[in-house]
């Protein structure tokens, strides 16, 4: 069983995310950050997982770009997705902005992964919209984001129980 991941990472969590994925999943996986790498055919892989991070409540372009242009060849494939999200609550919300219909429809598996903030990783300008939404939270009572490694995990499992 062959499996591909095709991501997209800016501070490093989702591509943490990643590799604690590929880690966990019986057989061949790979993975590329369609940010800055090349995505092989997906002809070879029998699963495909897909995600990203939620920023100002939107995926990444190269993500929403990828599923859209490659749409026939995703739905022929079992098919997983993904969001990391400092707001689990509204997972359902986002992943429908996330991803096509006919995709999340397809998927045997769309989890949250939460997040985490990586402020040392950040520009200055994100630096201080994450500062004001960390305030906005605080206000509200509401936690920083944290990680749900259980759901990472869900995922892995999941694959590993789908079968050709």
């Amino acid at each position: 069983m062959k499996t591909i991941i095709i991501y997209c990472s800016k501070y490093g969590y989702t591509e943490a995310c990643v590799k604690s994925i590929a880690d966990k999943l019986d057989g061949d996986a790979s993975f590329v950050n369609i940010c800055n790498e090349k995505i092989p055919h997906i002809d070879e892989f029998d699963n495909i997982i897909i995600g990203g991070s939620i920023y100002m409540g939107q995926i990444q372009k190269k993500i929403k770009l990828y599923c859209s242009e490659n749409m026939e060849m995703l739905l022929t494939k079992r098919l997983a997705l993904f969001l990391c999200c400092g707001l689990p609550e509204n997972f359902m919300k986002y992943v429908k902005t996330a991803f096509p219909e006919e995709l999340l429809t397809k998927a045997v598996a769309k989890e949250c992964f939460g997040g985490e903030l990586r402020t040392g990783k950040m520009n200055l300008t994100d630096k201080m919209i994450t500062g004001l939404m960390k305030k906005a939270a605080d206000k509200e009572g509401k936690s920083e984001p944290m990680p749900i490694p259980g759901n990472i995990k869900k995922l892995a499992e999941i694959i590993n129980s789908q079968r050709k």
